[in-house]
């Protein structure tokens, strides 16, 4: 099959390329090239009469963005799902320059938890964008921290509950949240390990010792992090603290300035650096309607302002934040580049559900998922298998 070539005014690789005018080089879908403009090996594929050449002098390239914690979007909530919903969801993620994401439930009472996770399994492969799987927020939180999920369907881990998911999904549980302070947490952790499920804590009152210890048990970061768990105080030390201290595992960010305060994010940002962050949306099926009353989770809730809040209590409610929105706030608010901004939207995520051989950086070989941006990170075509799957319209 014959090369494709474009040539972009900039090119964020995620593997450590930040090319000022430069090309991606693409052959049977996947990665081939990323190169400056002196490549003498791209120069000779431009002789060739099947190579096709693209040129976008204004637009700057970066890996596809992987949501891996959405609650839905346009009027579509993860909790009641099918193909066509997931089509429509899947229409959203694509401007914002998402090529991949994860489905994230709410809590629900067992039957109806079963018969939604049967829904998902016998969903078909969706690639435009990729579903990556379903996220499993609860059942197995702490009642003092359950946010937005009822607390009358809230219970302790279930090692048989957790195969019987991996069933009913066929598979496709890709992660789980939940508290490692409840009973049985060690045995359902070591257990999701063994199920190759990602396990994340939030929803959780342990303490910064409880949280430590968890994380020897095959933990693999936190949810939302600051965000419905216990708290960094200077003597009661909770899972935040613990979150901050540690090294070896993610921690998601909803950066859309009212969920966490802006000093708190670039203050977690100079802890954590790059490499530990993941930003996320958190999104609620509001998203991309505008202002108005939406239901989450079943619950009345309003968008006023770009801001969603449960109707009944003023709670939070998720967010209506878009990926491009996530890295760029995070930009705004912690001075990071955008090589860093990749990094968290793109290259994380896909280490964190061991997807990173296939997707989160446009090295060799990789599939060729990718987003062209202009300087104030608006979306304007979004690439997957190296076709273009969006194009913003100019009418």
């Amino acid at each position: 099959m014959a090369y494709t070539i474009i040539k972009a005014k900039r090119i964020v690789s995620g593997d450590g390329l930040d090319i000022q005018e430069g090309y991606l080089v693409l052959k049977d879908g996947l990665v081939e090239k990323v190169a400056d403009m002196d490549d003498g090996e791209v120069k000779s594929l431009f002789a060739q009469e099947d190579t096709e050449i693209i040129i976008e002098d204004d637009m700057t390239i970066v890996p596809g963005m992987l949501d891996i914690h959405t609650h839905g979007a346009m009027g579509v909530d993860f909790i009641d799902v099918d193909e066509e919903k997931m089509k429509i969801v899947g229409q959203r993620f694509l401007m914002e320059g998402v090529t991949g994401f994860c489905a994230s439930t709410m809590v629900l009472i067992r039957e109806k938890e079963k018969e939604l996770l049967k829904k998902f399994g016998d969903l078909p492969e969706l690639n435009a964008p990729r579903w990556l799987g379903v996220h499993l927020e609860g059942p197995h939180m702490n009642e003092k921290f359950h946010a937005m999920m009822d607390p009358r369907y809230l219970r302790k881990p279930s090692v048989e509950e957790l195969v019987e998911n991996v069933e009913l999904t066929n598979h496709r549980l890709r992660m789980i949240t939940m508290a490692p302070e409840l009973e049985g947490a060690k045995e359902f952790i070591e257990a999701c390990v063994e199920q190759d499920v990602v396990v994340m804590l939030a929803h959780s009152n342990a303490t910064s010792k409880q949280t430590t210890e968890a994380l020897m048990w095959g933990v693999s970061g936190f949810t939302h992090l600051y965000n419905a768990m216990s708290q960094h105080t200077h003597r009661n030390p909770g899972m935040v603290t613990a979150a901050l201290l540690d090294d070896n595992t993610f921690k998601e960010l909803i950066v859309d300035g009212y969920h966490i305060d802006e000093d708190v994010i670039k203050l977690t940002y100079k802890v954590l650096g790059k490499d530990q962050i993941i930003l996320i949306t958190d999104a609620m099926p509001g998203k991309g309607l505008g202002d108005g009353e939406y239901e989450f989770g079943k619950l009345p809730c309003i968008i006023k302002d770009n801001k969603a809040f449960e109707k009944t209590s003023g709670r939070i409610a998720g967010s209506t934040l878009g990926m491009n929105d996530a890295m760029r706030n995070v930009m705004a608010f912690t001075g990071c580049s955008l090589s860093d901004a990749v990094s968290m939207a793109c290259v994380n995520p896909a280490k964190l559900l061991r997807l990173d051989d296939r997707y989160g950086s446009l090295s060799k070989g990789k599939i060729a998922d990718f987003v062209m941006m202009d300087d104030q990170m608006n979306v304007f075509a979004t690439y997957i298998d190296a076709r273009c799957v969006y194009r913003k319209s100019y009418e």
